[in-house]
């Protein structure tokens, strides 16, 4: 049978849309966005509450923030339809655009082991397939490697950089992609089918035992699987859309959503959209660095892509 846990609040401001939490290894920070409130929050884990230390508006929709290796010199991070660099005191400068002609966003992403940034879209408005998942090499050279996405959502690499956990929220599915370090993208195999009723899968993070744990958006719940798919562990978390993961140390940190809830949500669930955690006796990586120049080029034909 499966663990159970519960989380609890660790507070922090609350967010419409929280995502994308991740630890920076060089100030040992947790950095986490609000993607339709367009803020990057920045600030401290103490045990299980977090300290806000500041917060950056992006002036749009606030995808994930890939930290760069050296201290002090920001992250890249997904805007809109653009990359962009983030500076420590909110200096924005734009790098690329490579989603400006189509009817997307982008939504979630990571870097993989090597250093490459991979960084999914999703269609705006109700458009339904048109979102795409980009891989950014350690040349600054950008491809596309998966289209036809409905609402790219969870990244995360295995430790030996052999394979991608990766959630197109649209499909209900958990996928592993082998990765070749050149490639890209060289084999798709089917992970873990999510039931309908039971919330649908969004953000993830591998752990350093292999496992993946993913939030259940309308699933009231994160859920830890075996990297064959076996259900190993069911985090309770008392909103009801939990929506990205990260570890620090042996903490679980999940991010929420407090926008587009029932009427009266806010007596059932007064948290929602706030920081939440749960010790769960295993750790995982810091946030993994891109490793590329901040000079970016995009190549805008589909070859390669699957």
């Amino acid at each position: 049978m499966p663990v159970e846990l519960t989380a609890a609040c660790m507070g922090g401001p609350r967010a419409e849309l929280g995502e994308t939490p991740r630890m920076d290894a060089r100030t040992g920070e947790l950095l986490w966005t609000d993607i339709t409130g367009g803020n990057v929050h920045v600030g401290t884990v103490a045990g299980a509450s977090f300290e806000l230390l500041r917060s950056l508006d992006v002036a749009g929709m606030a995808g994930p923030a890939t930290p760069l290796p050296e201290p002090g010199t920001g992250w890249v991070m997904a805007r809109e339809s653009e990359l962009i660099h983030l500076a420590y005191d909110g200096v924005i400068s734009k790098l690329a655009a490579p989603e400006a002609a189509r009817p997307t966003a982008f939504n979630d992403g990571a870097a993989d082991t090597e250093g490459n940034l991979w960084v999914g879209s999703m269609g705006k408005n109700g458009v339904a397939g048109e979102g795409r998942l980009w891989r950014f090499d350690t040349s600054g050279n950008g491809q596309v490697v998966l289209d036809g996405i409905g609402i790219s959502n969870g990244l995360d690499f295995s430790a030996d950089g052999r394979h991608a956990y990766y959630v197109d929220t649209s499909t209900r599915v958990l996928r592993r992609f082998d990765i070749d370090p050149q490639e890209g993208i060289i084999g798709s195999t089917d992970v873990v089918s999510f039931p309908a009723g039971e919330g649908d899968p969004d953000g993830l993070v591998v752990d350093d035992a292999g496992c993946i744990w993913v939030a259940l958006w309308d699933g009231w719940a994160v859920h830890r699987y075996a990297p064959e798919g076996e259900l190993l562990a069911v985090v309770h978390v008392p909103v009801q859309r939990p929506t990205a993961v990260a570890l620090a140390g042996n903490l679980l940190i999940i991010t929420t959503c407090s926008g587009w809830l029932a009427d009266g949500w806010e007596q059932e669930q007064p948290d929602a959209g706030k920081l939440f955690c749960v010790t769960v006796g295993v750790g995982g990586p810091t946030a993994r660095a891109y490793r590329g120049p901040l000079s970016i080029s995009v190549v805008e034909d589909r070859e390669g892509a699957r």
